[in-house]
């Protein structure tokens, strides 16, 4: 698939973007898409973001400060030059196989070029990872409320078996190597979530109102802020009027997925327990020795090793 690019997001994370990246290599995306067409943005680059690149085998760029997402992104899609773009934040783990991938992307290619929708999301849809914000806490409680409002229906089929059903036939569907929901921005939020666009549609419509914000969007939530609540902003100008008119009309997919997120190291989480569980059998056993037992008619205290008649 030459007409594809995947531009990652990083900083610093170095051990989750190994992990990241190594469940791409593992299951065939690097089959799928070309050295060349695999680069990786570093904010606060250093010597270790380059070190992991290369052992990837991936194109680099990066910035010497956090410039924050928003901008990195501008960065990625402004420098792509495929047809389509992927974009991936460094704890996206693939958890399917090649043969899975190669299905997958055909009708993500096939639903954009047919222009059925603009954005594909490639979260997984039965094993998405933690957090999923948009999961209730209850879902026996979320399904006999109203959920017109509801601004994640797409997401809502990581615990919905037919969200078309429950949404009363609001999706579109397409049916491909695997089935898909369509929808509009209106009922799917954007997400900086792993997702696959034509790279004509991210520079034409999505770029020029993310530059509008260029000044004043926060460095970790920026992009999704304004993405998200755009509409906060109609009325402004003319010029921005028209940006919020082209992106409102953004249509979204959802199938099955590919990337579960993971946003820390297992060793380390092996670590982290294996030492709690330390600690908690050296309370245990400090407890222990300090505690008298009693022995008859003694009472024996296991440090000093002495002995009293009651």
């Amino acid at each position: 698939m030459n007409n594809i690019t995947i531009g990652y997001l990083s900083w610093k994370r170095y051990s989750v973007l190994k992990q990241t990246l190594d469940s791409h290599l593992k299951n065939g995306l690097f089959d799928l898409i070309k050295k060349e067409n695999r680069i990786i943005f570093f904010q606060e680059i250093d010597s270790c973001d380059v070190k992991i690149a290369k052992e990837y085998d991936c194109n680099y760029a990066g910035s010497k400060n956090n410039i924050g997402i928003l901008n990195a992104f501008i960065e990625l899609v402004s420098n792509c030059k495929t047809e389509y773009f992927i974009f991936c934040e460094n704890d996206f783990m693939l958890v399917e196989n090649k043969n899975t991938v190669e299905k997958t992307f055909n009708d993500a290619v096939n639903i954009l070029s047919n222009n059925k929708a603009d954005i594909i999301r490639l979260r997984h849809r039965n094993n998405p990872g933690e957090p999923l914000y948009s999961k209730p806490e209850n879902i026996e409680d979320w399904l006999i409320q109203d959920q017109r409002d509801f601004p994640y229906k797409l997401e809502s089929s990581s615990w919905l078996k037919n969200p078309n059903h429950f949404f009363n036939n609001l999706f579109e569907e397409y049916d491909g190597n695997y089935k898909w929901y369509i929808t509009t921005i209106e009922h799917q939020r954007w997400s900086n979530n792993i997702f696959l666009s034509k790279t004509s549609y991210l520079k034409s419509v999505v770029i020029p109102l993310v530059k509008y914000f260029i000044n004043e969007n926060d460095k970790y939530s920026g992009l999704e802020d304004v993405l998200t609540n755009y509409k906060k902003h109609i009325g402004k100008d003319k010029i921005l009027n028209k940006l919020i008119e082209q992106y409102s009309n953004t249509k979204i997919a959802s199938g099955e997925g590919l990337f579960m997120h993971k946003d820390y190291h297992s060793d380390y989480t092996n670590i982290y327990y294996t030492s709690v569980l330390l600690l908690i059998l050296l309370f245990l056993f400090y407890l222990f020795s300090h505690i008298p037992i009693k022995k008859d008619n003694f009472v024996v205290y296991t440090l000093n090793k002495t002995t009293n008649n009651k």
